[in-house]
């Protein structure tokens, strides 16, 4: 499964799932903070395309040409188009 990217609100730099700076939340035990990994800044993250070199935000979600479902902008949604 490919790996979701996320633009930073605060420094506008893309990250991949694997690259984002978790820790535990020193005010709830039992919530995680999710940090950029080049502002540091928390939370503050908007989901990308997941069609390759695509930048824009994923605005919809379903499934592709193989049947797998993915969140993509409306460019690149292909379950529009199909029909």
């Amino acid at each position: 499964m490919t790996e979701k990217r996320w633009r930073c609100d605060g420094c506008r730099e893309v990250s991949s799932d694997s690259e984002l700076l978790t820790a535990p939340n020193p005010f709830n035990p039992d919530d995680t903070l999710t940090g950029c990994p080049h502002c540091f800044a928390c939370d503050q993250f908007d989901m990308l395309c997941s069609t390759p070199g695509c930048n824009l935000l994923a605005t919809c979600g379903g499934p592709d040409a193989d049947g797998v479902y993915r969140q993509t902008c409306g460019d690149h949604a292909y379950w529009v188009r199909k029909g």
